[in-house]
């Protein structure tokens, strides 16, 4: 997630287009281990660092991190299938965060876009319509992923703990402890709440995680590495990075920092996928 950390995480590109193919955790019993199904693929701008992803019928709402360049941005699902449209195509709306700000996850919340922010303890409240700050509230600790449950914006911090924090002050609520197997799940990134669920990046690993929010369990996982392979990354912080569930379609769109492409994936569990 950081640029700045003094350490690269070692992942595998190689691996077939299938979900499982290089896996970087071994199976558990307790845990669905999904395989995956690509959909659809369309554009990303380069100059996005992904941090938070969001879906909203036709809309994606980004935003996109590093001091002096974060921003949030929003533009349409549907894309020209002309290449040149594509690469020239403007942002529906965007406003650039002032430089001493890393943007970081993205919630979006009863008509307004929650935006974190990494060190700076602030997170922003916009009009989703207009991107006008209608408020901006103090947090303690780091901002890295944000979604929501309808009721609370839930926050990762890149530790093992997930955030429940209320949409009135975003005053903190509840803390909870994510493990797998028994074991903590740290560096949570970038979240996504999917029917009932909350799922997660794990920075520098090439795969999701299903977390149950009444536990903390990891209950389900899925590695893109075999996704990742495709992807021309052009540094090793150009991380997966990006969850927007696609309700209409009943996928997941993901994509990384800097990533040129998205990806909307269909998850399939090990015993659908036999009985076909």
């Amino acid at each position: 997630m950081k640029n700045i950390f003094l350490f690269c995480w070692l992942f595998c590109l190689s691996g077939p287009l299938m979900a499982n193919a290089g896996a970087t955790v071994s199976h558990t019993p307790d845990v669905v281990h999904f395989d995956y199904q690509i959909l659809a693929q369309r554009s990303h701008k380069t100059t996005l660092f992904t941090q938070g992803l969001v879906l909203d019928g036709n809309t994606f709402y980004e935003s996109s991190g590093l001091y002096g360049q974060s921003m949030l941005v929003s533009y349409p699902r549907e894309e020209s299938a002309n290449k040149w449209a594509q690469l020239t195509a403007n942002f529906t709306q965007k406003d650039k965060l002032p430089d001493r700000y890393f943007a970081e996850g993205l919630a979006l919340l009863d008509d307004k876009l929650y935006l974190l922010t990494w060190q700076e303890g602030t997170v922003f409240v916009y009009d989703r319509t207009t991107f006008a700050v209608l408020d901006r509230w103090r947090y303690s600790g780091e901002g890295w992923g944000l979604t929501h449950n309808g009721e609370q914006l839930i926050r990762s911090d890149g530790s093992e703990h997930l955030h429940f924090h209320s949409p009135e002050d975003f005053s903190l609520e509840k803390t909870l402890d994510v493990q797998e197997s028994g074991r903590p799940v740290q560096r949570l990134n970038e979240l996504e709440f999917i029917a009932g669920y909350v799922w997660a990046n794990i920075w520098h690993e090439n795969r999701l995680v299903q977390i149950d929010p009444a536990t903390g369990s990891v209950v389900g996982s899925v590695d893109l590495t075999a996704l990742t392979a495709q992807v021309d990354i052009d540094s090793s912080e150009s991380v997966l990075n990006g969850i927007a569930y696609d309700a209409e379609r009943d996928g997941m769109w993901v994509t990384g920092k800097k990533w040129p492409s998205m990806y909307l994936i269909k998850l399939i569990k090990p015993a659908e996928e036999s009985s076909e």
